[in-house]
């Protein structure tokens, strides 16, 4: 889980400007912690959505027990957060394990530019 995967680029704090916030394009970022056991179930589902996307969507995971100062910019104060950002502007914000349908039409609305 505290890993990259395929489909989803595991980031430090450091690397999260040239990754995201300058990036032009969407992309979307889950902050978890490797204790949260909802996180534990986002995280092959954001896998699995982030894989049809690979090209539409920048997909990137931060864990907030690494990156604090980051998850304290972003005000995440419940995780898993995913944070939907298009030209590296904020545009959505997902708290809490969302339904995978929810979590798709959200990803697929940000791919299509909505």
């Amino acid at each position: 889980m505290n890993e990259s995967t395929a489909s989803v680029k595991h980031i430090a704090q450091g690397e999260f400007p040239v990754e995201v916030t300058q990036a032009a394009g969407p992309s979307a970022v889950d902050f978890y912690a490797t204790w949260c056991g909802p996180c534990r179930v986002l995280s092959p589902m954001l896998d699995k959505l982030a894989e049809p996307l690979a090209g539409k969507i920048k997909f990137f995971k931060v864990n907030v027990d690494e990156s604090p100062a980051l998850a304290q910019n972003f005000q995440i104060q419940a995780i898993p957060t995913v944070l939907l950002f298009k030209d590296g502007k904020l545009v959505d914000r997902i708290t809490g394990l969302p339904a995978e349908a929810d979590l798709k039409a959200r990803l697929e609305a940000l791919a299509a530019g909505k």
